[in-house]
């Protein structure tokens, strides 16, 4: 018979058990995450704002982007990539573009077993790589295989930084050469000026990794120092050696490389430039912006004085693979084609008291092959605000804004075939800086390049 005292009891021995259940359902998981960390880490693919996986030998992987397995490519990026570099080839200049691939599949050695348990499976992977290179090749437009030069990467350290998503001094080097056999192969090569280049060690570099920094505090023991070994490269004959194109290069001495891209790039401590003038034997002047996105660099590089007075044999556009080319439309592209070509004829510009340019346009002389050409005199503005407005009155309005990362330009053009109409009688433009006494306005006409 049950009584009042042996229910309190059974009620207590209950509540005990349930309780022991509830510790072994909720810590154990993280006991289990700890104990399979080499740094105590727990609860890393559910960090925020940016999750991450342990790896072999302490290296570690974003969960989004280098898991990531299929890279967007469309027909139409597809088809304004070959259009860019048909225009780029009449001013008499080779694009080459260069994929920075994924840390998995620079690093598949190192990913942990967890990794398939996020979806990824490296033999995917590796064919969606390969038929986003094959893409390029089938529209003409020189690629390099950059995730098999890094897996065949040799040097004291992996080619990606263990605790940053960033290429390591090694990864850079091998992707150099790559660059070097890609370059050999095209008919530009044989006639660009060629300088030897040496490299040295110097010291380890400390970067300051964001991710690094992300990771911490959800390791209970310090993770690896995100480095990379440091190197410098020189020429070794009197013509010259890699720059730092800034912006801008002494047109008079424009090596015959320019590099675009991002802060794999751009960032000293990986020598890339360097790397990429010795493997080449070529001067090469490094305009890659940090933070610019996929189009921050190449954008500022072709909007200016630079690339308009001397423009280069090669250019080398780097960008991670994950950094979608068709991300913002066409209108990037339609910029940087019309920049390009820069077949524009000057109309007649009013400038009033507040710096806003005007002019009457011609609708027999508009189209969706039309761009309109503001120039505001000086290399100093961020933003042009296009007015177009029709003989009826109608007005539509459209701006085009360099980001703060980017640098700064004097022309921007503004296609008229996103505006889906041309019966436009006049145009109205203001910058964000004063424009100068000679500020124009002019219509350029995007002919096909293999025209």
């Amino acid at each position: 018979m049950m009584t009042v005292g042996n229910l309190k009891t059974g009620a207590a021995m209950l509540t005990a058990a349930l309780a022991g259940l509830g510790g072994l359902a909720a810590t154990p998981l993280a006991a289990q995450q700890a104990d399979a960390s080499s740094y105590g880490c727990r609860d890393l693919t559910s960090a925020k704002p940016m999750a991450f996986l342990e790896g072999e030998g302490g290296v570690f992987y974003r969960l989004n982007l280098d898991m990531r397995m299929n890279h967007p490519f469309s027909e139409r990026a597809a088809a304004s990539v070959k259009a860019l570099s048909d225009a780029l080839a009449a001013k008499g200049t080779t694009l080459v573009y260069l994929p920075v691939p994924t840390k998995s599949l620079a690093m598949p050695d190192e990913l942990p077993p967890a990794a398939a348990s996020f979806g990824y499976d490296g033999a995917v992977a590796r064919k969606a790589y390969r038929a986003f290179i094959d893409r390029f090749r089938e529209v003409g437009v020189p690629v390099v295989d950059t995730a098999t030069a890094m897996r065949g990467a040799e040097g004291p350290e992996p080619p990606f930084v263990a605790t940053d998503f960033h290429w390591s001094s090694t990864g850079a080097r091998a992707v150099a050469g790559q660059v070097a056999e890609t370059l050999a192969a095209l008919p530009v090569h044989e006639d660009m000026a060629k300088t030897d280049h040496v490299t040295r060690k110097t010291e380890t570099d400390k970067l300051a990794s964001a991710m690094r920094r992300r990771i911490q505090p959800y390791c209970s023991d310090s993770i690896p120092q995100a480095e990379t070994q440091g190197f410098v490269t020189e020429a070794t004959s009197d013509s010259g050696g890699s720059t730092e194109g800034g912006i801008f290069a002494d047109a008079e001495s424009a090596p015959p490389i320019s590099l675009v891209g991002t802060s794999m790039s751009a960032e000293p401590a990986f020598n890339f430039e360097g790397f990429l003038a010795e493997a080449a034997g070529a001067e090469v002047a490094n305009y890659a912006i940090t933070g610019g996105n996929q189009f921050g660099s190449i954008t500022s590089y072709l909007l200016s004085a630079d690339f308009r007075d001397a423009p280069p044999d090669v250019l080398i556009w780097e960008n991670p693979i994950y950094n979608n080319l068709g991300e913002f439309g066409e209108l990037p592209w339609l910029e940087l084609i019309a920049a390009v070509q820069d077949s524009c004829e000057p109309v007649e510009t009013t400038i009033s008291d507040d710096g806003t340019l005007s002019a009457q346009l011609s609708t027999d002389a508009l189209g969706p092959d039309v761009s309109i050409r503001a120039d505001s005199g000086d290399a100093n503005g961020r933003q042009a605000s296009f007015r177009f407005r029709t003989e009826e009155g109608f007005a539509v309005d459209s701006t085009i804004t360099r980001p703060d990362r980017y640098e700064p330009t004097r022309w921007f053009y503004q296609a008229l075939a996103p505006l889906q109409r041309s019966d436009f009688t006049r145009v109205e433009v203001g910058f964000d800086q004063p424009a100068t006494d000679d500020a124009t306005i002019a219509l350029c006409n995007m002919k096909d390049p293999q025209t």
